[in-house]
């Protein structure tokens, strides 16, 4: 097992270039894509796809299905120029090094994806509102948070659409995290490696699946280029995840989430304020469709707050948890050293907000602060991708 070298000096400054781009290019992938929206109810494309879906099937899912794939279309449509230069950014700071043949193929898939959970999201609100108009909004909130547990508990099936996902073939690391995972209670079965190093140089690792459905996975990166304790240092921060049910909690928060957009967009019907609504027909009107995905857009935006509030204050509880978890901090400091350099993600407190993950210099200082507490002598006091400068 190799172990890799600390990053440069250089990197840091690297990853702020990357960061800052990669925001950039989100902010500009969101306009694009409110503006094809825009366009496609100011051209009036909805109502004249809403009156064909009508004349081609008397089922109103089926109608409502029949315009989320015209407004899908237009919308991937214009945004492929932008990712098609994400594409480009990443093979620019050399993140990922496959063809443009895979990432297209690869790209379809996860369109596909986002086009079926968004497509399924629709379909659940506009019945739920009809089917029990009073409590819809709950009932569609629920059905949400539960197709969020599906999705979790089919990620092993999910990321084997993109990459081989087979079983640990290191015989001594899965003894190690196997045991690591018994400390805590938590039975994992078959610890799993997902090959991406075809395609990139990123390095990842979770916890994956809710209750007996619960999965170690590993990147084939992360294997190659981290210690045996740097890899049992980030399983045991995701294993902190799973003992302080982080999952139960977010997937809760969620659910409240989906419930209050949804609420909101049914008073938007009720009251005929919905973007783009031809007609006051409440939930039967199909024209609701690109004013219902702009709501539910925004909506996800400002429940992103809340997300990534709650996610960054896990993130430093699974933190804290695996460092008493290991009894010492340096295979952590080594191994957020390490990852920050190849995922190029790097950013200062002042950005933090937008992330699921605290600053990755502040994680470190954290680590360092709990080994000095605990007599523990690390490599060094210094954090080799300490920032002062902000990466938005």
């Amino acid at each position: 097992m190799n172990t890799a070298a600390l990053p440069s000096p250089q990197e840091p400054a690297t990853g702020l270039d990357y960061t800052k781009r990669l925001s950039r290019l989100g902010q500009a992938r969101f306009a694009v894509f409110f503006l094809a929206v825009l366009f496609y109810a100011i051209l009036g494309c909805h109502v004249r796809v809403a009156s064909l879906a009508q004349r081609l099937t008397g089922s109103f899912y089926l109608q409502i299905a029949l315009c989320w794939i015209a407004l899908w279309t237009a919308c991937a449509a214009a945004s492929l120029p932008i990712s098609v230069f994400h594409y480009r950014l990443e093979r620019k700071f050399s993140l990922i090094n496959a063809g443009m043949g895979r990432w297209l193929s690869d790209f379809a898939k996860s369109s596909a994806m986002l086009f079926l959970f968004t497509g399924t999201v629709i379909e659940i609100a506009f019945a739920s509102d009809m089917l029990i108009p009073a409590y819809g909004w709950i009932v569609a909130g629920a059905a949400c948070a539960l197709l969020f547990v599906v999705v979790s508990r089919s990620m092993l099936w999910l990321l084997s659409l993109f990459y081989p996902v087979l079983p640990l073939n290191d015989p001594a690391l899965r003894e190690r995290l196997t045991r690591l995972a018994k400390r805590v209670g938590l039975n994992v079965g078959t610890l799993y490696q997902w090959r991406i190093s075809s395609r990139t140089r990123r390095v990842n690792a979770l916890v994956t699946g809710i209750g007996s459905a619960r999965r170690i996975l590993l990147t084939d990166t992360l294997v190659a280029e981290l210690s045996e304790d740097e890899v049992e240092a980030i399983v045991a921060h995701e294993l902190g995840h799973c003992a302080l049910h982080h999952v139960l909690t977010r997937l809760l928060l969620q659910g409240f989430i989906y419930c209050g957009i949804v609420f909101i967009i049914n008073l938007a019907v009720l009251h005929d304020l919905v973007p783009f609504s031809d007609e006051n027909l409440g939930w039967r009107n199909l024209t609701l469709v690109p004013g219902f995905l702009l709501l539910w857009s925004f909506g996800q935006i400002y429940g992103s707050l809340l997300m990534t509030s709650l996610s960054r204050r896990q993130e430093k509880a699974a933190d804290l948890y695996s460092w008493n978890l290991m009894g010492r901090a340096e295979p952590f400091i080594t191994a957020m050293r390490k990852t920050a350099a190849l995922n190029l993600i790097v950013f200062s407190k002042r950005s933090e907000w937008k992330y699921t993950h605290p600053a990755t210099a502040d994680r470190i200082a954290a680590a360092q602060a709990f080994a000095k507490a605990n007599g523990e002598v690390t490599a060094s006091s210094g954090s080799a991708v300490a920032i002062g400068t902000e990466a938005n």
